[in-house]
């Protein structure tokens, strides 16, 4: 019976180590997860490598976009748009009319934000990240642009490579 007990105990702490050892190391290698600036200036060499002359906002705020890009008539403003989505009524205040308001996810253009996905994309990354994975939520990004533009037409999905 001693022995049987024993074993248990020893198993118990072996796993405990295991676990507890794996977290530790997981945690030290982890890259931290891009900040708002790391996104903007992302979207903002886009818009370059598109011959964009760009502006980003010293001291962006929610709700506000922070990256003005131009180039002759067009005019293109980008925000960072949270998870849920919340403020899409805060973005298309900026928006004139006859201006295109879309969101870019994944490489993806929307017309409006799929906050399902976002969201379910936020809590899994978050999930992993607590576990010591390297997953990270994908930059949700509310466009408003001039239709001559065409905005919707550029190559999105090469913001999403330069950023892996």
């Amino acid at each position: 019976m001693r022995y049987f007990r024993a074993s248990k105990w020893l198993v118990l702490v072996v796993l405990l180590a295991a676990t507890l050892g794996w977290k530790i190391v997981a945690r030290s290698i982890i890259a931290a997860p891009p900040s708002t600036r790391d996104i903007e200036a992302a979207v903002a060499d886009f818009l370059l490598r598109q011959h964009f002359s760009v502006t980003v906002a010293e001291h962006p705020e929610e709700g506000r976009p922070s990256i003005t890009a131009a180039s002759g008539s067009c005019r293109i403003l980008v925000a960072q748009s949270p998870a849920l989505g919340w403020d899409r009524d805060l973005i298309r205040r900026y928006a004139e009319p006859g201006d295109r308001v879309f969101v870019v996810y994944r490489g993806h253009i929307y017309a409006d934000q799929p906050t399902l996905s976002t969201a379910f994309d936020a809590l899994w990354s978050r999930f992993w990240q607590q576990l010591g994975g390297r997953v990270q939520a994908r930059p949700v990004l509310a466009v408003v642009a001039k239709p001559a533009c065409a905005a919707e037409g550029l190559p999105w999905s090469e913001l999403l490579a330069a950023r892996s």
